[in-house]
């Protein structure tokens, strides 16, 4: 008659088996793809936020398998007081720890966020870099 530790272990044994066999290896990694924001807003204390998109700006990257970043931000001269920025996306994503991160040489407030991925999307909302709160949602097309 088995012991209690012997059925413990083949019901962990079985159960580990179940869920490798469930998980297809060539599925694709969720971060790998293309990227454009469908959100973006900026706002500083005592204003309204600026929806960054509406007034021409935008951002678009790619993220490839070995988490590579390649891509352009553009923010317009309305929101950028008075001169249009354009920021390099290029860089690495960084998974360890809490949240993905964007390390990247451009000085933006983007390699500031702390990123989710929820669904098909990187999400940073509500979090404020210098002052300035930002939400930026980068959709996976």
């Amino acid at each position: 008659m088995p012991t209690r530790l012997a059925r413990a272990l083949a019901l962990v044994l079985l159960s580990l088996l179940v869920a490798g066999a469930c998980r297809n290896p060539e599925d694709p990694d969720p971060l790998v793809g293309t990227y454009f924001a469908t959100t973006f807003t900026m706002s500083t204390p005592g204003q309204a936020a600026v929806n960054v998109l509406s007034a021409g700006g935008s951002v678009g990257l790619n993220v490839a398998n070995n988490y590579v970043v390649t891509g352009t931000m553009i923010i317009p001269a309305s929101v950028n007081g008075g001169a249009t920025r354009i920021v390099s996306m290029n860089g690495m994503l960084d998974t360890a720890g809490t949240g993905i991160h964007f390390v990247q040489a451009a000085d933006s407030f983007v390699r500031d966020l702390t990123f989710t991925l929820v669904e098909n999307r990187l999400e940073a909302v509500n979090q404020t870099v210098d002052g300035t709160t930002y939400e930026l949602i980068l959709t996976r097309q």
